[in-house]
């Protein structure tokens, strides 16, 4: 379990230092123009079974990150909920140490990619309203 905890705190680090921080943290503690937040799912009863253990949102996409240690092996409900998740269009993954490159290399695209932010903003507008109050600073 230490080294699951170990990779999670290298994988919390790196997004930091891209501008994905913890959701709720003060924008004077955000050191680089944010991006993006990420929420660590706490299991044992705190959300629902077999749920990815981080929730991260870059420019507006979802990504899921089922972390494990080198020698961890995913439940079949973890699997399934990974497979759902990539099926509605969002991005899901069981992530290893060994594949946190290519996990960068995903972020670091989707920080680049602007191409549906500037509509959802615009429906975000148009749809504001007092039943469905989309707060912005």
């Amino acid at each position: 379990m230490a080294a699951e905890k170990n990779f999670e705190n290298r994988l919390k680090s790196w997004l930091e230092g891209e501008g994905v921080y913890p959701l709720g943290t003060e924008k004077q503690k955000m050191t680089i123009t944010p991006c993006g937040y990420y929420e660590k799912r706490w299991g044992g009863g705190y959300s629902k079974k077999g749920l990815p253990d981080m929730h991260i949102v870059v420019n507006g996409v979802n990504i899921d990150a089922e972390l494990k240690a080198s020698d961890g092996r995913p439940s079949e409900l973890q699997k399934h909920n990974v497979v759902q998740i990539n099926t509605s269009g969002s991005i899901a993954m069981i992530l290893y140490p060994e594949g946190l490159e290519e996990f960068k290399s995903i972020v670091k695209g989707v920080k680049q990619c602007n191409g549906h932010i500037a509509e959802l903003n615009n429906l975000k507008n148009a749809h504001s309203n007092t039943r469905c109050n989309i707060l912005t600073e």
